[in-house]
């Protein structure tokens, strides 16, 4: 058996990588009686290599070669592998296809009705509203992508389902040729992942690409600020953000940030069903929604100090926007991998903020500190993620906040922000006259 890719049969696919998206596509290739083989550049598990030589016609761990394009037609590559990686020049340089997870499920038709989300903040909010309100209004949407469940691991679910619900990264969308949602969502857009797309053109070019293959059939979802300045093609274009549309019962008290996230959720249930009353709902049935793991989640007190874990917050950009949601006096908590861009912005907003000091660590630290100092921001130094624990709660006093908003990548220390969150959340609770929240808070 085979698939069809840009008219081009596909009998042969080689995996990058053996990750989430990986073994997505490899099941994919078994349901639908594709061969593959993989390459991945780390030494994997003795049970996946077992697995891998009893079902991939090849395989190749520890290190990517050139070898294994010999015998393929197209390379699904994981998100996480570069554009420019040598292995995707090579493979476009002998007219293989380069197709993303996103593409192969466009392969594999019917899909229903796709809702796509993106931007630098808030994608998995969104994207988890979105799929609450549609079963609210009676609707099948399972939700995946970027959050963290592969497209094509539900695609045989979505298939009988009125729409599939995905969040999508600008990694994603930068590898993609053939994604066409039907309602494509931009959130919002500042400096991330520059350290991956080299630059704010490229990182806005890639996030672009979510309405490339859109029609006037579909419909674009845009926040007023970048209507103007974002290449959304033909779609019908829709803007969340003015006027902000009729919002579920008891979201006046949220924060900005949320309505924001609501609003855009709204706009694209909307947009996907017109007879949708978002004013039937109570923003309490939600409550999950806005509030998940890692980001902006309340952990306890230290001596009176609120210690909040937003480790997702990877960027510049949404260590800002959780400022925004927090009253003063903060005492912030910053460092991890740099992404390469943002951080002048993000010292120069800091005075605008009541900051009792920042605490600067990991791999970013010098990098951070000096825009601080240009910026005359007050800040202290850290060795690592415990020290910048010990450091802030030092600096902080009874009432204050500790925001852990790294604004960078986990990468430095941990395998990812989940860990990352999971390990600043088990430092606040060893710490001496720690307090949980109330069960109801939990």
């Amino acid at each position: 058996m085979s698939v069809l890719a840009l008219g081009r049969r596909i009998d042969r696919i080689l995996i990058g990588g053996f990750g989430l998206t990986g073994r997505a596509v490899a099941q994919f290739c078994e349901d639908h009686g594709v061969q593959f083989a993989l390459t991945d550049s780390r030494p994997l598990d003795p049970p996946d290599v077992e697995w891998l030589r009893s079902h991939a016609f090849d395989h190749e761990v520890g290190g990517h070669t050139f070898r294994l394009l010999d015998n393929v037609d197209a390379i699904v590559p994981s998100p996480g592998m570069p554009a420019d990686a040598p292995l995707l020049r090579a493979a476009t340089a002998r007219g293989i296809l380069v197709l993303s997870e996103l593409d192969l499920a466009a392969t594999a038709q019917p899909t229903p009705p796709i809702v796509a989300v993106t931007g630098t903040n808030g994608k998995s909010t969104t994207v988890t509203l979105i799929g609450a309100l549609l079963r609210h209004a009676g609707l099948e949407a399972p939700v995946a992508g970027n959050i963290g469940v592969p497209f094509l691991a539900v695609l045989d679910r979505a298939r009988t389902a009125d729409a599939v619900v995905l969040e999508v990264s600008s990694f994603q969308l930068e590898q993609s040729r053939l994604f066409h949602p039907h309602i494509a969502v931009l959130l919002n857009l500042a400096p991330n992942h520059l350290e991956r797309h080299g630059s704010m053109d490229a990182y806005r070019a890639a996030k672009e690409r979510i309405f490339a293959a859109q029609t006037a059939a579909d419909v674009a979802i845009l926040p007023a600020e970048l209507a103007g300045a974002i290449r959304h093609g033909t779609a019908r274009l829709v803007l969340y953000d003015r006027p902000i549309p009729p919002l579920p019962q008891g979201s006046e008290g949220l924060t900005h940030v949320q309505r924001l996230d609501l609003a855009a959720a709204v706009a694209a249930c909307t947009a996907l069903c017109p007879t949708f009353d978002a004013a039937s709902c109570h923003v309490e049935d939600y409550g999950g929604a806005l509030h998940l793991p890692y980001r902006q989640e309340f952990v306890g007190w230290v001596a009176g100090v609120r210690a909040i874990n937003d480790s997702k917050a990877t960027s510049p950009a949404a260590a800002l926007a959780a400022l925004r949601s927090i009253p003063g006096p903060v005492v912030l908590l910053l460092g991890g991998r740099s992404k390469k861009g943002g951080y002048e912005e993000l010292a120069e907003a800091l005075r605008g903020f009541d900051i009792r000091t920042v605490v600067v660590f990991g791999e970013a630290q010098d990098e951070i500190a000096e825009h601080l100092r240009a910026a005359g921001v007050e800040y202290r130094t850290a060795a690592d993620l415990e020290a910048a624990v010990g450091t802030g709660l030092s600096a902080a006093r009874a009432g204050d906040a500790l925001l852990f908003s790294p604004a960078c990548s986990s990468f430095d220390a941990f395998s990812n922000y989940e860990e990352r969150g999971e390990a600043f959340a088990r430092l606040c609770r060893r710490r001496p006259r720690f307090s949980p929240p109330p069960a109801k808070d939990l």
